[in-house]
Formats: C-alpha cells, sequence, structure tokens
C-alpha cells in the first residue's frame, strides 16, 4: 500500500502525508516491542486494531487518486454469467423483514464479533497462539484491501438499476443499524474480494484451535455474515467465492510465513 501511495503522490502531497502515518507506526511499534512493560507488551500485541482501520481508511482515497475505474458493473456482469440471473435481486422474491432485521444486526456486529474472538483467544490460549492468529487476521484485512483496489467496487446497493427491485425493509433498527455502518467507513470501495467472508473463515479456524463450543458458535456466526453479504446487497456472490478463497490461501499460508517471520517461536 506504501508503493500505491508513493504512486499517488507525484499527484497529491496528501499522500506523504500518509506514508509519514505508515512510517510513524512502525516507529511506533519498534519502540514498543523494546520495551517489556506491561503495557508495552500489550499494545505490541493489539496495535493491529489501530493499524488495520489506518489502511482501510485510505482505499477510496486510492481509488480517487490513482483515477480507478469503479468495476461493479465488471463483478455484476460476471455474476450474471456464472448464475444466469442477478443472484443478488434474485434473494428479493424471498424477503423477509425479519430476516433483514436479523442479518442485519449480525452484520453489524462483524468488526465487534471479530474483536470479541481475539479477546477469548487472548484468554484461554497462549501468547503465541494469540500473535498467529492477529497475524492471519491482519493479513486477511491487508490482501483484501490490495484487491479493493485492484477492483474498486462500491456495491449492489449502489447499482443504478437498484430501484428496479424491492427495498430491503426490516423491522425497527434495520436503516439505523444501515446509517451507522455506512457513517463510520464512509464512501468505499470494499466489494472484491469480501473480507466479511474471508475474515470470518479465517477466524473459524482461529476458532477451532480454542474450543469445540468456541468454534461452532464462531461458525454460526460466520455461516449468518456469509449470507447477509449477498442477502443485504453488500457484495456480489462473485465477492463471496473470492473470499472464501482467500481464507483458505490465508489458513494454509500464513503459519509458514509466520514462522519465517517469527523463526523457532512458531505454533504447530
Amino acid at each position: 500500500m506504501v508503493g500505491l501511495l508513493a504512486l499517488a503522490a507525484r499527484h497529491d502531497e496528501f499522500a506523504l502525508l500518509l506514508i509519514l502515518g505508515h512510517v510513524a507506526a512502525i516507529g511506533v511499534l519498534i519502540v514498543i516491542a523494546r520495551n517489556s512493560s506491561p503495557v508495552a507488551v500489550f499494545l505490541h500485541h493489539w496495535y493491529l486494531l489501530l493499524y488495520v482501520p489506518f489502511c482501510y481508511k485510505q482505499v477510496p482515497y486510492l481509488v480517487s487518486a490513482l483515477h480507478l475505474r469503479a468495476a461493479d458493473a465488471t463483478l455484476a456482469r460476471w455474476d450474471l454469467a456464472m448464475w444466469k440471473v442477478d443472484p443478488v435481486f434474485w434473494l428479493s422474491s424471498m424477503q423477509s423483514p425479519f430476516a433483514v432485521e436479523f442479518l442485519q444486526a449480525v452484520y453489524t456486529m462483524f468488526i465487534p464479533g471479530s474483536i470479541a474472538l481475539g479477546i477469548v483467544l487472548w484468554l484461554r490460549r497462549p501468547r503465541e497462539e494469540f500473535r498467529l492468529g492477529t497475524f492471519a487476521i491482519a493479513l486477511t484485512f491487508l490482501v483484501s484491501y490490495l484487491g479493493y483496489l485492484l477492483l474498486p467496487a462500491r456495491g449492489p446497493r449502489f447499482m443504478d438499476y437498484v430501484s428496479h427491485y424491492p427495498p430491503l425493509q426490516g423491522l425497527w433498527a434495520f436503516h439505523s443499524f444501515q446509517n451507522i455502518l455506512d457513517t463510520l467507513e464512509g464512501t468505499q470501495y470494499d466489494c472484491f474480494p469480501s473480507g466479511h467472508v474471508a475474515v470470518v473463515l479465517v477466524g473459524c479456524w482461529i476458532a477451532q484451535r480454542i474450543s469445540a463450543r468456541v468454534f461452532s458458535t464462531f461458525a454460526a456466526f460466520a455461516v449468518c455474515i456469509t449470507f447477509s453479504t449477498v442477502y443485504l446487497r453488500y457484495h456480489y456472490v462473485i465477492d463471496v467465492i473470492v473470499g472464501m478463497a482467500l481464507a483458505i490461501v490465508v489458513i494454509a499460508a500464513a503459519p509458514l510465513i509466520y514462522r519465517k517471520l517469527e523463526p523457532g517461536n512458531g505454533p504447530s
């Protein structure tokens, strides 16, 4: 991402500030890593909680600064070619206000649910397991951000033809939940691949390393998140498929990469 910011800096000096932000983040991490106080150790384990969102918020800036074209029409065509119908809006025929309300509430809990899994991992497994788990989650997020830049897309609910289909209707708080997320995220291009799907599947891999109960609970959460991405018109089906593929690659590669970065310390 720093390399892309360097390209953007040729036309916009604000990119230099973002590059300095990355340098500062690395510098802070180095300082924290050399400090053995309990606070420093805690921050060393949890700093990604701040760094990953910092990277995420740079995606729309890079899309604009690099003059990248939105790929929504391309992703919609791929869905249509695979399924012969638009699978996102085909689900409108099975719309249920209760399902809309419930799935939006679950979707809104994506970040809190992921953090909750991290807290359980912190409390119940060795620190080395926690570092591997957070490394895998961070890797999933950061690779998905590169996908957002490769094929930037806002999602089916922002397509012009959405007005041809019945709007989603919940029971009480559906629009409030949706507006909260839209406000927090701003204008984003975060569809391809589905980071939601990739992260919760990697989360399932982490959860099974904790206990069967934690795994079954998080797996149910992951199923609801995965279905909600399409049902609530946040993602195209191709986003979900590629998100699943990304999760498989991360699950296979993360332990190997982690052992390379932390020789002699990687858990099996």
